[in-house]
């Protein structure tokens, strides 16, 4: 566990980062060429994972997790999606056109949550989980704000 200015944070794993890493992106990747996206970047620079280039010309920007607790369909009673607060600093270095895609289990369904949902309606709480017992925070994100998508 770390702990900066965001908090208690998970401390890096390279074991979970390499079991997960690749597949998101493939699968993220796959969407974003369905939708007209020219990929511009997958390569690990400590920021974003992919960068891309839109139909009409924007540079947007993704980042990929998956949640391994969500198998088949999203259970009824979770009511948000959360986003480790640490992302905070891609939000801080990119600013616009950055969505978060939270996959599930087998990288099929993802919500997809912009920059623009997470400062209008997220909500910052402390969530206890696997890796952090106590102290860190979440953004938490209502899904009747965010859509999913299919892949």
């Amino acid at each position: 566990m770390a702990r900066n200015s965001l908090g208690k944070t998970k401390l890096f794993n390279r074991e979970l980062y390499d079991r997960t890493d690749g597949i998101a992106k493939e699968a993220i990747q796959k969407y974003l060429i369905q939708n007209k996206h020219i990929i511009r970047t997958t390569k690990e620079n400590y920021s974003c994972d992919i960068e891309s280039i839109s139909e009409d010309g924007t540079l947007c920007f993704s980042e990929v997790e998956i949640k391994f607790s969500w198998e088949g369909e999203w259970p009824k009673d979770w009511e948000d999606v959360r986003i480790p607060y640490r992302k905070q600093k891609l939000l801080d270095k990119i600013g616009r056109n950055l969505t978060f895609y939270v996959f599930r289990a087998d990288c099929a369904e993802a919500w997809a949550i912009s920059d623009t949902v997470i400062k209008e309606h997220a909500s910052i709480k402390e969530v206890p989980n696997r890796y952090v017992p106590e102290g860190e925070k979440f953004f938490s994100i209502p899904v009747r704000n965010i859509y999913k998508i299919t892949i």
